[in-house]
Formats: C-alpha cells, sequence, structure tokens
C-alpha cells in the first residue's frame, strides 16, 4: 500500500487535484434535444471525465458528493494497468466515463494509430487496445446497471474521449438507447465509414468539444492519415480578458516574451490548453456568457 506522500504525487500526476474538485458542483440537466448542444449537460459530464483520472476511492467520493451515484443507482469500475472507466448512476441518469492519457505507457498505446476493424468500421488501433482491458466490465454489470437510469450518457477526455466514441458505436450496435455522447479534446477517432455510420445512429447527439488552441484535436494529422471526427463541434474560446489580444504593441509584448521562454515552458503552455482543467474552466466560462 503506497504511503500518504506517494498517493498524493500519484494523484495529482493523474491531473485530478482534489481542492479544485471540490469547489466543482453539478448543473441541473437538460432534457437531450438531437442537433443540440447543452452547455449544462456539458458541464456534468465533463466533470465525470474529470473525475475518471481519481483514484477509485476519490473518484467514488466525488462522485457520491456531486450526486452522479444515488442510492437508488451504483458503481461499476473497471481497471487494468492504467486505463479505467466507469459507469455510474443515481437512477435517473447513468454515465459512462473513461479515462484519458496520464502516463507513458498511455501515450505509447496512442502512437499505434492504425486504423483496426470494430464495430461500425475502422478506429485508432490504440484506442482498441486500451478500451479491451476495460471493456468486459462495462459490457457485463456495468451496462445492466446502466440499463435501469432513464438516460444514458458516455463521456470522457482525451484518449477517454476515443474509448468513448468506440463504446458508443458498440453500444448501438447492441440496440441500447444513448441520449448523448459528449467528448472533451479528442483527437480524431476511425474512418470514414466509422464516423458516418455512428453519426447516423445517434443522430445529432453527439457533441465534440474542444479548447481553441488544442493542438490534440488535429492528431492524428489528416493527411497523410486518413482519421476522421464524428459529431458536431463546439469550440471553446479558452482566451481570459488578461489574455485577449490587445493592441499591435502589447501583442508584440507578449510575443517577445514567449520566444524567451525555456522549451520546457513553451510545450507546459501548449499541453496546459489540452488538460481538463483547462476544459472545466472553458466551460464555465461559456456558461457565464450565457445567461
Amino acid at each position: 500500500m503506497a504511503k500518504r506522500g506517494q498517493a498524493a504525487r500519484q494523484q495529482s500526476k493523474r491531473y485530478f487535484d482534489p481542492e479544485f474538485a471540490a469547489g466543482l458542483v453539478l448543473r441541473r440537466w437538460q432534457a437531450p434535444r438531437p442537433g443540440v448542444f447543452s452547455a449544462r449537460n456539458a458541464w456534468n459530464l465533463m466533470l465525470a471525465s474529470y473525475v475518471a483520472y481519481a483514484f477509485r476511492d476519490t473518484a467514488t467520493r466525488e462522485l457520491k458528493r456531486l450526486g452522479l451515484l444515488g442510492p437508488r443507482g451504483g458503481l461499476v469500475w473497471s481497471e487494468r494497468k492504467n486505463d479505467a472507466a466507469f459507469v455510474v448512476s443515481n437512477g435517473r441518469h447513468a454515465v459512462i466515463a473513461a479515462r484519458g492519457s496520464d502516463e507513458l505507457r498511455d501515450w505509447l498505446d496512442n502512437l499505434n494509430v492504425s486504423l483496426d476493424r470494430d464495430a461500425m468500421g475502422k478506429v485508432h488501433g490504440g484506442t482498441r487496445e486500451a478500451l479491451a482491458r476495460v471493456w468486459e466490465g462495462i459490457a457485463g454489470p456495468g451496462l445492466e446497471l446502466a440499463k435501469g437510469a432513464k438516460h444514458l450518457w458516455l463521456t470522457g477526455h482525451s484518449r477517454g474521449a476515443l474509448m468513448a466514441t468506440v463504446m458508443a458505436a458498440r453500444l448501438s450496435e447492441r440496440g441500447v438507447a444513448i441520449d448523448g455522447l459528449y467528448t472533451f479534446g479528442s483527437p480524431r477517432i476511425g474512418d470514414a465509414g466509422f464516423c458516418a455510420t455512428l453519426q447516423a445512429a445517434l443522430k445529432g447527439r453527439i457533441h465534440r468539444v474542444k479548447s481553441a488552441d488544442d493542438w490534440m484535436g488535429e492528431m492524428p494529422p489528416n493527411p497523410p492519415y486518413k482519421h476522421e471526427h464524428v459529431g458536431l463541434l463546439t469550440e471553446l474560446d479558452d482566451r481570459s480578458e488578461e489574455s485577449a489580444p490587445g493592441t499591435p504593441s502589447q501583442q508584440a509584448s507578449r510575443l517577445r516574451q514567449l520566444l524567451q521562454q525555456s522549451y520546457t515552458r513553451l510545450r507546459d503552455g501548449i499541453l496546459s490548453r489540452h488538460m481538463p482543467r483547462s476544459y472545466i474552466e472553458g466551460l464555465e466560462r461559456l456558461i457565464r456568457g450565457r445567461k
């Protein structure tokens, strides 16, 4: 068993910050409407995607606190190596969420960009490998739990978004009714046939959320690869008031500062646009702007 200090370091490595999470609360769900993006539903599902990065015990507490896990529902957690996915239900809403990449071996899987046959077409090969490690629990007891709820949602961030998309295709082929698939920071998932078939099956219920400067959404690059995106795109403006363009002289000054930064700081600045916390903050700005 890891010591307390070791657990804290590992927890932070998974992009999950308990102190930040403590201030997050669910918003009232909106009724699903095909072709209509719901910022409130996206918020709730992004929180589920964020919790997927936590350890199981921490995630269970967070899901209860948020109200995603209720006494009339339950939780099925499937994990092997560093891949994890769960089905959580409060009796009315069931959510299937998958964990994204947060360790070196995850990124090595991501480098497998072959297009391999799966439900509805060909999909990202590394995603199939990751999903194979958790699918049995989701497709078995997890699906039984999900069937007891009125609404079923699928979600994930980064590689978790890819896993959730393939799960949606598999479940849809089984005739499972899905109210919505919301993905965050998703790379390209599969070939044209897969994307067209899944979009036809879910009919406007797939929403892809992307931060304006998140480079992950352009991976794998097409061309030369043939991977495509699936779903209706909602792009978040990730600029705060402090980072607004400003006057030409202010922009030139900002550019000089960027060029003077180290490679590490530049790298971290790019990656920060892809972090789950960046998506939570972007959705919060979007919701505030719509009030």
